[in-house]
């Protein structure tokens, strides 16, 4: 039988198409690869920052007799006008000499801040992925705003951070007790959770958490951290731990790290509570902060 060399039009088309399809195929799962190499590294790299603050936790704690960051009565005003955020960063929040109880400084986010003071990069408390922030360069005055009585010296480390936005991590909040605010962090137990990726309540002031232990799968997205798409929140402990959480019910007892439980000895999975007036205890975590970032 005499068999026909060469192929038809048909046969090319076909060829055609399948090529075409392929290329296509190859050019999406090529950038699919691509965004999640992407998405890799910036979460990578927000673990290795929150290393870093563990890190200066350390050198911190070995100069201030093994103490957190801490400041008696902080406040969680972040206070975002003009005057009043240069005297947030210009004024000392230990008060004067004369009056060393009354700080002028009231801002959660200058417990992150002294770790800057000790010479440290303020790069490690911005995550890669929270595109409104930047690193912040202003961490010294840069010329005589004062005097050694009533600001600061050119030179000299400022007090708190430049703006809300340069901070993309939620800090352990004091504990609110009679009126007053005390240490909110057990330093004695290693799965206190210290800091973690920014809460959903420091961009989405319209966020109401839920109660997480009812959710499941996709409905968990929207209680975890903006900063990886609600796919996971990174977390750095007492005994420094540093993890990738896929919920946000991680903390001591399955406490849900972003709220507060109102419980006078323990956290809760099902808390749903914003208000820091029901922070009384620090087997209850409630990362807040920080204050004065603008909405998504």
């Amino acid at each position: 039988m005499h068999r026909r060399a060469g192929i038809t039009i048909w046969e090319l088309v076909a060829l055609a198409v399948v090529g075409g399809l392929c290329l296509l195929f190859f050019a999406v799962m090529t950038w699919g690869w691509g965004l999640g190499a992407n998405e890799l590294t910036n979460r990578t790299v927000c673990v290795s920052n929150l290393s870093s603050i563990n890190k200066a936790l350390v050198l911190y704690k070995g100069e201030n007799d093994g103490a957190f960051p801490w400041l008696f009565d902080t406040m969680t005003a972040w206070d975002t006008t003009e005057v009043g955020l240069a005297n947030a960063r210009e004024k000392s929040p230990f008060g004067t000499s004369e009056d060393p109880n009354n700080p002028t400084q009231r801002s959660l986010t200058v417990l992150m801040f002294m770790l800057i003071r000790m010479n440290q990069s303020p790069g490690m408390f911005r995550c890669p992925n929270d595109k409104n922030s930047e690193v912040d360069l202003e961490t010294k005055a840069g010329e005589d705003i004062g005097t050694a009585e009533d600001g600061l010296l050119e030179g000299e480390y400022y007090w708190d951070f430049s703006k809300a936005e340069n901070v993309s991590f939620s800090w352990q909040a004091p504990i609110w007790k009679d009126g007053r605010f005390r240490q909110g962090i057990d330093s004695v137990k290693p799965e206190t959770v210290v800091c973690a990726d920014m809460t959903p309540a420091a961009t989405k002031p319209q966020w109401k958490p839920a109660d997480v232990s009812k959710l499941t799968g996709r409905a968990i997205a929207a209680q975890n951290s903006p900063n990886h798409n609600g796919e996971k929140n990174n977390i750095l402990t007492v005994g420094g731990y540093v993890r990738s959480q896929k919920r946000p019910d991680v903390g001591r007892g399955e406490d849900n790290i972003y709220t507060a439980s109102g419980k006078a000895n323990a956290g809760s999975r099902s808390a749903t509570s914003l208000d820091i007036r029901k922070h009384a205890s620090p087997r209850d975590t409630f990362l807040i902060g920080p204050v004065g970032r603008k909405a998504e």
